[in-house]
């Protein structure tokens, strides 16, 4: 049936479907009857819009896409770079992302990420035979790294996020040195996880620290305590106040620094704390003395051992398999330290990363989308509550947060229940799964990159989304392709689903 109509029915199916309940989620929120353009027509007039893109990028030989793809990619830089000035970009929940020609609008990182992958997957291909040299890499994370640091300064931190998984899934796929590529993801994660699990640390800890000073009767220093909260550490350490800290604040914290005793007390109570309750791990990455050393040992170790590789020849090719995993935490331990003793992440962004791990421990307003997300999910129980009866999802208020957007998932749950739910997290699934098997059946090797690159895309979207909306990742601000409210992703993955459909119809020309 596929070789007779030449389109990927399942895709088809599945992309209308899922952009369907979106759009049917959308009209159950409507609450407000004089709202004569409300956002399920909306919606309705964008997926209109996207169909005829998709339909047209289907009659286009993607290999006319790959050959324009540095000229696409150019132009999606430059909306980039027009995004972030003020009279040009519109600016929308504390992100410059938008461009707006009267009511209409559009969000220029999400032509950049159809962009990159058109271009990595162009440039893949050409540089197939050099991606076992680390160099080679240099340029595809230049092509994704360019986007992400100016999505990164809208600041639109998952938009930019997606792209960074997307670019070493396709690497991958590529057939890049694996060790290469697990080298670069090991590196960023010690990098980031370091300094994060620390912070972490320092805002769980302060509750048990005020315990602590009340149960030695020292009630003196129970304002000091509240008053500096999460930088109490560095107020120990440094003995110095922070900042932000003013007026009697500032001068209580003043007499604290200078009464000896008063000052010891506090550091033998929050040096307990630290001990007993932040174990092992906390107690190691504490130590700088003691990381720094390991770091060197390992950089120099696996130094010592790539100088030797290059001086016996080729025969030594074996020992990469020690030199780069060493090398590689060396330097990631280095570059955590670097980032610990230079930069320190805001309690918000702590926060807003890890409070998916134990919302409970942090105020209510920090983990509230989470919390309201799985109480949502939760209610639906098997069947849901019925299409119009979802009584956190619905009305103009509603107690999950973006409930039209990023959590659209779980408006669906709640009305529609875990038979639903699945049903629709299937229905989801199949359109990546039906990307990576053009990706195995496209005629050449441009056509296999790009596919896969696009299925990845869409698997990154829907991982994302559905984990933070069950409270298993944290939130990012990542729509639910095909579903969430907004023309300008559902047209972007509408145009991608049209480069798919052209992928899988030139497989049966002759």
């Amino acid at each position: 049936m596929f070789s007779k109509y030449r389109i990927d029915f399942v895709l088809l199916f599945s992309v209308l479907f899922a952009a369907g309940a979106g759009i049917f989620v959308l009209y159950t929120q409507e609450t407000n009857p004089e709202n004569t353009f409300p956002a399920w027509m909306r919606q309705s007039i964008f997926l209109a819009l996207g169909l005829v893109l998709m339909l047209a990028l289907r009659k286009v030989n993607y290999q006319v896409i790959g050959g324009v793809a540095l000229p696409l990619y150019g132009i999606a830089i430059f909306l980039l770079l027009i995004t972030l000035v003020p009279f040009i970009g519109s600016e929308h929940k504390g992100a410059r992302s938008w461009i707006r020609f009267g009511p209409v609008g559009f969000q220029t990182s999400e032509i950049a990420k159809l962009a990159t992958i058109i271009l990595l997957a162009k440039y893949l291909e050409l540089k197939e035979r050099e991606l076992e040299h680390i160099y080679s890499l240099l340029i595809p994370f230049g092509i994704a790294v360019l986007p992400m640091l100016l999505i990164v300064v809208q600041p639109d931190f998952g938009g930019a996020f997606v792209i960074a998984p997307i670019l070493l899934s396709m690497l991958y796929m590529a057939g890049a040195d694996i060790y290469h590529i697990g080298s670069i993801v090991i590196f960023f994660a010690v990098s980031i996880f370091v300094p994060l699990y620390i912070e972490y640390h320092n805002i769980m800890l302060v509750d048990s620290v005020l315990t602590r000073v009340g149960e030695l009767g020292k009630d003196s220093l129970l304002p000091a305590v509240r008053i500096l909260k999460s930088d109490i550490w560095a107020f120990l350490e440094k003995a110095k106040i922070p900042e932000g800290i003013t007026g009697t604040d500032r001068e209580y914290l003043g007499n604290v620094l200078t009464n000896q005793s008063l000052f010891i007390d506090l550091q033998d109570a929050a040096e307990s704390i630290r001990i007993e309750e932040g174990g092992m791990l906390l107690r190691l990455l504490d130590n700088d003395i003691l990381l720094l050393v390991v770091a060197l040992l390992c950089s120099f170790t696996a130094l010592g051992l790539f100088i030797w590789r290059l001086t016996q020849g080729v025969s030594f090719k074996h020992l990469r398999k020690y030199y780069i995993p060493l090398g590689v935490i060396g330097i990631s331990i280095l570059s955590a330290l670097s980032i610990h003793w230079t930069f320190s992440f805001k309690y918000h962004q702590v926060v807003r990363v890890t409070a998916f791990i134990n919302p409970d421990r942090f105020p209510r307003g920090h983990a509230y989308q989470i919390r309201a997300s799985k109480a949502a999910i939760g209610s639906g129980q098997w069947v849901g509550q019925g299409m119009f009866d979802g009584e956190m999802t619905i009305g103009d208020t509603p107690v999950v947060p973006e409930a039209h957007t990023d959590f659209i998932y779980t408006a669906w749950a709640e009305r529609t229940g875990f038979l639903g739910s699945v049903f629709l997290l299937l229905i989801l699934a199949a359109i990546p799964l039906r990307a990576l098997q053009m990706s195995y059946d496209a005629r050449d090797r441009f056509g296999s990159l790009l596919a896969a690159g696009l299925g990845f895309m869409f698997f990154y979207h829907i991982f994302f989304n559905i984990g933070i909306a069950l409270g298993l990742l944290p939130v990012t601000g990542l729509p639910l392709s095909f579903v969430s409210y907004g023309g300008s992703h559902l047209i972007t993955c509408l145009m991608a689903t049209g480069i798919l459909l052209s992928i899988f119809r030139r497989k049966y020309v002759n």
